[in-house]
């Protein structure tokens, strides 16, 4: 086992990617690529086929693994160069490694003095993107960096925070900018908690992509730690937000708030978490801390709601923490519960919000993916599993026990044929290519 640690015996965590190519980045995202969070279509899925279905008891094989530095940050992968974002001692590293076989190829730095207030792991949280020769990444203390793609050199760098004067967070900053059309959106803010008369502590921005200039800024809710998600809809281009307070519809040229949907819980020490999905005109977005999930039809300048959890009752239909659910033939796949004793993972039909199964799985707040007719399941507490998920059910096809170790809260990555997955402490590299005879 190779090291990326500064110095020996060092193991914090973060995160890793994947792919064979050439070291160059492409001209638009290859088809294996996973430039940034979720995924190539940020929805948890992959195109790609034909990879390992039988795996050995022990596992996939493992290409390379190695100790990595601390934080939650997933694994992005462009032109066959992985981007490592995390945090050795007091100082945050933006690695870029052959997904290949892990080398590092260039690294940037920058020092940090976060502390996680609740005494979670203080790395970075926000997953890194690639985009147009371009690395983005966005620190737990809401620092932005742009780096270049092929030497790791500092391109610009805004210290979001300090220059707009917004509180901090609960648990850091924590949802990953959205990297699109050249702009960058993202929603920063504090815990204050909305009610009565109090004023909302959060900012929604564009920012230019390759300068960071400030293109719009926009009040907003509070912050959250759920990436902002762009579709468009009945013709017109949809940016939404959900932030504290609930979900926000601007106008991703101007800022402009076209409308907003609370949804928040009724209490101060909570948080919303997952990213909303777009499916057509429909979007979904769930929390949990009591207050459950929410389906809205979409217009240009307006919604209907299609159904929502009922909060004056018990049980919700899903309350999501923060894995955003896998959608796919008009149902969601998804993890819900705050904690583990309560999570269950559940089978949702997205147009009515039927209830067709759950599942009381060892997975409890996990994370998957997609991927040729299945789903690559991580638990929190390091159990990898292969699935086959229907509204008439679940198949579980293979369970490799404790491939990670707890907390395993960061979303796997599959590209070129290999998967990554990591965990606090280490970056393992599996092998699913099939060999040819």
């Amino acid at each position: 086992m190779t090291s990326l640690n500064s110095k020996p015996g060092l193991f914090p965590a973060i995160f890793l990617g994947a792919l064979l190519a050439s070291l160059s980045p492409p001209e638009g995202p290859r088809a294996d690529d996973w430039p940034h969070w979720l995924g190539p279509k940020r929805d948890g899925a992959s195109a790609e086929k034909g990879w390992l279905k039988k795996w050995p008891a022990a596992g996939p094989p493992r290409l390379w693994e190695q100790n990595i530095g601390g934080g939650y940050s997933s694994i992005i992968i462009s032109g066959g160069r992985l981007i490592l974002f995390h945090r050795i001692e007091d100082t945050l590293h933006i690695d870029a490694l052959d997904a290949a076989t892990g080398k590092r190829q260039w690294r940037f730095s920058y020092p940090t003095d976060y502390e996680d207030l609740y005494g979670y792991d203080s790395g970075p949280r926000c997953a890194p993107a690639v985009y147009d020769g371009g690395v983005y990444t966005l620190g737990p203390k809401g620092v932005l960096h742009c780096l270049a793609f092929e030497t790791g050199k500092k391109k610009w760098s805004i210290d979001i925070r300090a220059r707009y004067k917004i509180a901090p967070n609960f648990f850091g900053t924590g949802a990953t900018p959205l990297i699109t059309g050249g702009k960058i959106f993202c929603n920063l803010g504090g815990i204050q908690f909305l009610t009565g008369d109090r004023k909302p502590d959060g900012m929604a921005f564009a920012f230019d992509a390759k300068t960071g200039k400030e293109l719009w800024k926009t009040i907003s809710d509070g912050g959250s730690y759920a990436s902002p998600s762009l579709a468009e809809i009945d013709g017109a281009r949809q940016l939404f937000i959900f932030h504290r307070g609930g979900l926000s519809c601007y106008d991703p040229a101007t800022g402009k708030e076209r409308w907003k949907f609370p949804w928040h819980a009724r209490f101060r020490d909570s948080v919303n978490g997952a990213t909303p999905l777009v499916v057509g005109d429909k979007v979904f977005f769930s929390a949990t801390y009591g207050i459950g999930s929410v389906c809205l039809q979409v217009k240009k300048d307006s919604y209907k709601t299609l159904w929502k959890d009922d909060i004056s009752k018990r049980g919700r239909i899903l309350d999501i923490h923060w894995t955003p659910p896998n959608y796919l033939d008009g149902h969601l796949y998804a993890f819900s519960g705050r904690n583990p004793p309560d999570a269950m993972f559940k089978c949702v039909e997205l147009a009515t919000g039927k209830v067709k199964w759950e599942w009381r799985s060892y997975f409890y707040r996990g994370s998957m993916i997609y991927s040729d007719g299945h789903f690559i399941a991580m638990g929190e507490f390091g159990d990898l599993a292969l699935l086959q998920l229907s509204p008439a059910g679940h198949k579980e096809l293979t369970r490799v026990p404790r491939v990670l170790s707890s907390p395993a809260w960061t979303v796997p990555t599959l590209s070129g044929g290999l998967l990554y997955l990591r965990d606090t402490k280490k970056l393992i590299c599996m092998d699913l290519r099939v060999k040819k005879k």
